[in-house]
């Protein structure tokens, strides 16, 4: 028969959460007067109502990138 494990584990404690961070509109909505633009690129495949993110390289190129799709363009 095979021993069963004692107590003399060490218990685990408690996770700490940590807090997400709140993402500013004003990086994606750009306002004059009384008009509203929409700031960064439009998904090809999507159409106007996704946005791609934009992700900087060590290189300085700029590569977006769709969440729904997964389409990927660079610049």
């Amino acid at each position: 028969m095979a021993k069963k494990k004692g107590s003399n584990t060490v218990k685990k404690g408690k996770k700490v959460h940590k807090k997400s961070v709140r993402v500013k509109i004003n990086k994606f909505y750009e306002v004059s007067g009384s008009s509203i633009k929409r700031i960064g690129k439009d998904c090809p495949k999507c159409g106007t109502a996704v946005k791609m993110g934009s992700h900087k390289s060590k290189d300085g190129q700029i590569r977006y990138s769709c969440g729904k799709c997964g389409t990927t363009v660079w610049e």
